[in-house]
């Protein structure tokens, strides 16, 4: 099994979680999350089924911060004191944080292992883009917890641009 092999398989079982989590929520907020998420696993897994092939497409993500952030947007300004009804969902996240980690990890260990150029320049936009998940899904469990200050977050709050 080859390094990519290896990732594409780890990226799978990524989309499994997230759309088998997705079915068991019965919260559209969440359900929204854990979809955009398997989205963003969908977009991984065919940028390393391209570099397998040889090659691959352009690197930038999805805009999942920008949708998360309409989320919330949308449950303040409708004047909720909650944007996940489902109290399940905390635990989904809390192994998503796990996934997204662990995700994180093994991006960075093949690309410091690889010689192949193009292969570390991708483990390094997975890696970053693997982060960039985990803190969006942390600040949602951190909602849990502290929901006040969570809707007050430089990440998710309402702020004017500068």
């Amino acid at each position: 099994m080859t390094i990519i092999d290896e990732a594409i398989e780890l990226e799978e079982r990524s989309l499994s979680y997230y759309k088998e989590a997705a079915g068991r929520v019965s919260d559209p907020g969440g359900r929204k999350i854990l979809e955009l998420l398997a989205k963003e696993e969908e977009r991984h897994i065919s940028l390393l089924s391209e570099m397998k092939q040889g090659g691959y497409g352009p690197l930038e993500g999805l805009p999942l911060i920008a949708e998360v952030r309409g989320l919330v947007e949308g449950a303040v300004k409708e004047g909720r004191n909650a944007i996940f009804t489902d109290a399940s969902i905390r635990e989904i996240l809390q192994k998503a944080m796990e996934i997204e980690q662990s995700t994180r990890r093994f991006y960075k260990e093949r690309r410091a292992a690889t010689d192949d150029e193009k292969q570390k320049e991708l483990f390094e936009v997975l890696a970053e883009q693997e982060t960039g998940h985990y803190l969006m899904v942390s600040g949602l469990v951190e909602y849990f917890d502290r929901p006040a200050d969570w809707v007050e977050s430089a990440e998710f709050g309402l702020r004017p641009e500068y």
